[in-house]
């Protein structure tokens, strides 16, 4: 519910936190861009946190090359918003995970920047993979077991006007053989589902990996998807 935290009922502290849980790792000028704060009222609301709760519940952090500034929420500002949102589950906390969080992130910034918000919705790890064990529960009717089974989390997934697409975003590290398992996942995942949702972008590092992942997907055997295989960057969601 990322982009639904600008205009929701909560108060200013709980949106920032709201969002930061939702992203996982998040830029200070994405949140700025996201709730329409500017930076002065982010830093306002971010010293406001820091007095909620006798624990940390936001740290904050440079990016690698320093250019940008993150937040990320601690154990307890994890705990504190499945408590504020109702959500059973360990908290996990996303600090191994930064660089893969923000490019995921980076790729919902593009599009929003380019195309706005209207009609736009966008389901971060958790709410993706709820919503496509939801569409396969009505799609097959299968049991809660069987779709455990055969499972997958996709990275993300962006709803528009003009459709929907499951997202993965690639950071070079798995093998050809990983890769041959996760797309035979998602054939398995994808293709009982109505048409409109058998669409999967891939967004790599680079061309050369790009090729490579486009490759071995021209070797799965024939199949009802649609997967595109696109540079950081240069991403597109037609159909």
């Amino acid at each position: 519910m990322i982009l639904e935290w600008r205009n929701s009922e909560f108060p200013p502290e709980q949106k920032l936190l709201g969002v930061v849980f939702d992203a996982g790792v998040i830029l200070r000028s994405d949140i700025v861009f996201l709730l329409g704060w500017n930076e002065g009222l982010l830093r306002k609301y971010v010293h406001r946190v820091r007095n909620l709760h006798p624990e940390p519940l936001l740290r904050g952090g440079w990016t690698l090359n320093r250019s940008s500034y993150a937040y990320v929420l601690t154990e307890p500002g994890v705990r504190y918003v499945h408590q504020m949102l109702g959500i059973d589950g360990k908290p996990v906390t996303m600090d191994a995970l930064w660089s893969h969080a923000l490019g995921l992130n980076a790729i919902l910034m593009r599009y929003l920047r380019k195309h706005g918000f209207d009609g736009v919705r966008w389901f971060n790890t958790r709410e993706a993979t709820d919503e496509l064990w939801f569409l396969r529960k009505l799609a097959t009717g299968a049991t809660d077991t069987d779709l455990r089974a055969t499972a997958i989390r996709p990275d993300a997934a962006l709803r528009t006007s003009g459709g929907f697409w499951w997202i993965e975003f690639d950071n070079a590290t798995e093998t050809s053989r990983q890769l041959w398992r996760k797309y035979q996942m998602y054939i398995t995942n994808l293709s009982d589902l109505d048409e409109s949702f058998r669409h999967v972008v891939w967004v790599t590092k680079n061309e050369a990996r790009q090729r490579s992942m486009e490759m071995i997907w021209s070797q799965m055997p024939e199949n009802r998807l649609s997967m595109r295989f696109c540079i950081e960057g240069q991403e597109t969601f037609e159909e």
